[in-house]
Formats: structure tokens, sequence, C-alpha cells
């Protein structure tokens, strides 16, 4: 049954579930209504049908009563149109009662002071026959007739003594058809609601898709103008919820930003003036060893506001072409002597901020290049991705190396083993985009394969 899903989808959205949903209500509820008007109707013309029939029995009884014999044949054809067939008989046909036409026939019979009538019940193909008769008339008007669905009475005419009965073989007819006009009021009902409900339920989503579109750009790191809360009430109350939480996270990071540059002036002060004083030392080898150490600190100090400021937060986003920016990363890198080649790959335009791409990026060919000697980078429809030769990683430790601090190399060396925030800042920026950073050992086992994701 899936190709009878996809022929016939049910809508993903609120306002096509809405509007079909109110369709299916309004065709549940026109069918019952359409159901009982239609019973009754049939109810309603069924019996003005049988008070139709033996009114008209009535009539033709009192005639024949009343005109000389002579000239019953002639009336009797005259009456037999309409559906109906009028015929005198020595004896009631042999033919099962029927108790529906009974119940049905009978009260209208009895109103009409027809006594000791006969109903008989006739289908598709039933014969009815007379016995023989010298009168040629009459055996005209008696030969064997088939008949539709429909019903045979007969009463006895008065004054001859029970030998003449008046029959009557009437077809059923059913209730006319319903009228035009109350399916094409069922149709405009039902157009018309729905037209109704989509303006208004698109009307009220319209907000929530522009909450929807500032959620996603919030998640890739952009900054978000405060949304205008308008709409049904429950939309508008989450749409505040939505300003209130983004200018929370906003002065989260103003202050933490703050903060982290307020502490790196007061660190920066210190480790001058301690540089100023190792200059002072006579030993030339613990002078080395001391601004070593200060070098060091100043490294990890400028690495930890790099990574904890999140400049990407206030970079405005803007639409590149990444296979230009990943070949112009590579191409800077090789101008500065590192062994990194770009491998290609198809031009696709994305929104993102591109420093920070270019950051992210360049990270994962710094570690690259300082682990496995050289770097090879492409553009594959999942995001970039870096390849290198180095000795591979441990499957248990390969989320352990993007912890801050975190080093595979154990000399603590920030030339052979960097400060451990590289992999940390590359992540945090692809998780900024709505995307992240993989690593991966190469299938044969000599290198590092390095995935960027980018949300799609």
């Amino acid at each position: 049954m899936r190709w009878l899903k996809r022929l016939h989808p049910w809508p993903r959205g609120l306002a096509g579930q809405l509007m079909l949903g109110l369709i299916l209500v309004l065709l549940i509820a026109q069918a019952t209504v359409v159901g009982i008007a239609m019973r009754e109707r049939r109810d309603r013309f069924e019996r003005e049908g049988g008070r139709a029939v033996v009114q008209r029995l009535a009539i033709m009884a009192r005639l024949l009563e009343a005109t000389p014999q002579r000239l019953h044949a002639q009336m009797l054809r005259v009456a037999s149109s309409g559906g109906m067939r009028f015929q005198i008989r020595s004896r009631p046909p042999g033919l099962p009662p029927s108790p529906f036409l009974e119940e049905w026939l009978a009260p209208h019979m009895r109103a009409m002071g027809l006594t000791g009538s006969v109903v008989f019940q006739l289908r598709q193909g039933d014969e009815v026959g007379d016995d023989d008769d010298d009168d040629d008339e009459k055996a005209t008007s008696n030969r064997p007739q088939r008949t539709g669905e429909g019903g045979l009475i007969a009463v006895p005419l008065r004054g001859s003594d029970g030998d003449e009965w008046l029959t009557l073989v009437a077809r059923r007819r059913g209730a006319p058809p319903w009228p035009h006009y109350a399916f094409a009021s069922f149709l405009i009902a039902g157009l018309g609601s729905a037209i109704v409900v989509l303006l208004l339920v698109r009307r009220a989503m319209r907000p929530l898709h522009a909450l929807s579109a500032a959620a996603e750009k919030l998640g890739r790191g952009e900054t978000v103008p405060p949304l205008a809360e308008r709409g049904p009430l429950d939309i508008r109350q989450t749409t505040a919820a939505f300003n209130q939480m983004q200018d929370r996270l906003q002065r989260f990071v103003s202050d933490r930003t703050r903060m982290l540059a307020a502490i790196s002036h007061d660190l920066r002060s210190p480790i001058t003036a301690l540089r100023l004083r190792a200059e002072l030392v006579d030993q030339d080898d613990l002078r080395e060893r001391i601004v070593a150490s200060l070098d060091e600190m100043q490294q990890m100090v400028e690495a930890i506001l790099a990574f904890a400021r999140q400049e990407a937060m206030v970079e405005p986003t803007e639409t590149v072409d990444l296979a230009a920016l990943g070949k112009a990363i590579v191409a800077e890198r090789a101008e500065m002597g590192q062994p990194v080649e770009w491998l290609g790959g198809d031009a696709r335009l994305y929104p993102c901020r591109p420093k920070a791409l270019k950051r992210a990026l360049g990270n994962l060919i710094d570690n690259a290049v300082r682990y496995g000697e050289r770097a090879r980078v492409s553009l594959e429809p999942d995001g970039f991705v870096v390849e290198d030769d180095g000795p591979g990683i441990p499957e248990d430790r390969l989320e352990h190396v993007f912890e801050p601090f975190a080093r595979l190399e154990e000399s603590r060396n920030i030339d052979t083993g960097g400060t451990g925030l590289g992999l940390s800042i590359a992540r945090s920026i692809a998780r900024g985009h709505g995307g992240d950073v993989i690593l991966g050992n190469r299938s044969d086992g000599q290198g590092i394969v390095a995935t960027l994701r980018l949300a799609k």
C-alpha cells in the first residue's frame, strides 16, 4: 500500500490537515443529513403513492359497479396506464400474500371502505394469470403478463356475489432522484468552509513560520531581531518566550565576553611585567626557560579568549561559494609552506559566517599538518573533508580530543602538541552553523578523516 500513500499523501502542514479534517466532517455530516432526508422523502412518497393507488382502485371499483358489464373491458383498458393495470377476475390469483404490502396499503384501504381485500407481492418475472372465461374482451384483458417488482391488489365487486374481483397490478416506483441543487449546496458549503479555514489557518501560521525561521537562524548563531508578537494568543505567547530567551542568551554571551576581556587585560599586564623581569636574570638558560613559559602562557590566554569570545556570534551572515572558500584557504596555507592539497568539489552557495567557517576549516587543516604530515581537503555533499597521513587516533579517544586542552601529545609542548583548543573551536563553530565536526580513522589505518558537516 506504499504506492497508495505516495499517490494520496496525508498533508503534513497544519493548514492542510485542518482543511482535510473539516471536509471529512462536512462530508459525514452532510451524508447523514442527506440520508435521513432521503429516507423521510422515500417514506413520504410511498405513503402518498399507496394512498393514490388505493384511491384509484376504489374509484375504479365504484365505476365498474355503477356501469353496464359491456363497458367494463373498455373502461379497464382506458384506466390501465401510468404503471397500473386493471383486470376483472373470477377469483383472486394464487400468489403469496405480502405482509409489507398489507401493512403499507391496509390503512388506506380501510379508510376507503375496501373490505375483504387481498394483497400480493410481485417480483421480476412473476406471471399473473386468470382462469378461462368465455368473454373475449375479458380474456384479452386477463392474458398472463410479466411485471416488474410491484404489488397486486384484489377487491370483490359488490353485486357479483363474490364471483368477480377487480385486480390492480401496480409497479412500485422509487422516489424521484435527489435534486441537483442539494448537492450543489453541499459543494458550495464544503468549498466555502475549506477556503475560509485555509485563509484563517494561513494567517495564524504566518507568525509561526517566522518563529521557525528565526529559531533556525538563532541555532546557526546568527543575530535575529525581536519578532513581532502577532497571531492567536498561543502563538503570541510562544513568540514572546522566544524573544525573551534570545535576549537572555545575548546578555549572557555579552556578559561573558566582557568578563573575559577584563581577565585578558588583567593577565596581560602581569605577563608583560614578568617578561621584563625575566630579562634581568643573568643565567641565560634560566632566562630562556622563563620566557618560553611566559610565551606559552600568553598563547594559552589568547587561545582561551578566542574560544570563549566566539567572535562568530557577532559576524554577519553572508552567502558564499563553499568551493571557492575552501580553495582560497588551501591556497593561503600552501603559500605559508604547509603541505596542503585541494582535491576539488562542486560549487555550492551557502549562508554562513565566512570568517568563522574559515577559522574552523583552518584549524582542521593545521591539526592535520601538525599530526599527519600533510592535509588533503575536498568539498563533499555533507561538507568539507580533511584527510591526513598520521598515525590515527584510538577509537575510544575520538571524542576526547574535542574537549578543551585535551591533547594526545603528552609533552605539553605547544610547538608539538598545540594548546588543545583547535578541535574544540572548530566543533563549536560548526555547531553554531547547525553542523558538527566528526573524526574517524581512515579505512586503511593510515590517518584521520575529519568531516566539517554543514546543515543543509
